[in-house]
């Protein structure tokens, strides 16, 4: 039996339908990997055009770093700073694209204007849990949620990001969100302990039995610096192609990336193995019948 599927746009989501990606467009200097930003007219430009050539689903906008600040150091940014890079950023893009637009802030004042300036998603990386008014934004405009696990401090496994999962669901149930709006992303990184994002990944097909599509963000991040002795961002390029493919393989529909043109090559590769795999089950349980 399907899954459901969220509608972004148009674009559906979930099981059953091709897994999509989402390129990431930082206008926050402050950023780990430095190569996403993108702080003018000129760079923004660039981007999103190389988002459309390489095949981009949706575009995901951030204008101010959601790393833990007590773990990274990432200086904090004025609600009103992040609003005016969010707002000059989606000014630009949407004179060029159509590609669905994502705003990733945890501020349902940043949400709200970038939803009256055409974004179509907001990712909350807090799980509507930092901002009390972001659940009632989201339930009052009709539009698909990313809620990310949460622990209120680094998920000490992946049974722990679960837990934390349902409970923004019910966050999202008792404030009227229609569960057909929501996505689950597992919170790779974010201070976790790298053993925790491998056990993520290898039981992300857990997290599909919360029955929203699941999005995974894998892209240059410190747990395959880590296994890799990558301690720059820019060098991790290759461990998060390998991971993609996993990710995919155990059922994540929606790739989060900054390099979108490899993540695609993952992608199909990651689908080729997880379709060949169900063919297989399907034939073993025709041939024991």
């Amino acid at each position: 039996m399907r899954l459901p599927y969220v509608d972004v746009s148009g674009l559906r989501i979930g099981e059953g339908y091709p897994v999509r990606i989402m390129g990431v467009l930082n206008v926050s200097p402050e950023s780990f990997y430095k190569d996403s930003v993108a702080i003018d007219e000129d760079s923004i430009q660039q981007a999103v055009g190389r988002f459309e050539r390489e095949g981009a689903d949706i575009i995901d906008i951030g204008g101010a770093s959601t790393a833990p600040r007590n773990i990274y150091g990432a200086p904090e940014v004025s609600a009103s700073e992040e609003l005016r890079r969010v707002t000059e950023a989606i000014a630009i893009i949407t004179t060029m694209t159509k590609i669905p637009l994502s705003i990733d802030t945890v501020s349902s004042v940043v949400a709200k204007k970038a939803l009256d300036l055409g974004a179509s998603v907001i990712n909350d990386v807090s799980g509507l849990r930092a901002d009390s008014k972001m659940a009632k934004l989201v339930a009052d405009r009709a539009v698909p949620v990313i809620l990310m696990a949460n622990c209120g401090g680094p998920c000490v496994s992946y049974q722990a990001s679960i837990d934390s999962l349902r409970n923004s669901l019910s966050i999202a149930l008792e404030t009227g969100i229609e569960s057909s709006m929501t996505l689950v992303d597992p919170g790779i990184g974010f201070g976790k302990q790298p053993e925790v994002d491998y056990e993520i990944l290898h039981n992300l097909h857990a997290f599909t039995a919360l029955h929203r599509p699941v999005l995974v963000g894998v892209s240059r991040k410190a747990f395959i610096g880590n296994k890799l002795g990558q301690p720059d961002p820019s060098d991790r390029l290759l461990g998060s192609i390998a991971a993609t493919s996993v990710a995919v393989y155990n059922g994540a529909s929606v790739i989060r990336t900054h390099d979108v043109k490899e993540t695609r090559i993952a992608v199909v590769i990651g689908e080729a193995i997880r379709g060949n795999a169900r063919e297989r089950r399907r034939d073993q349980m025709e041939d024991s019948q």
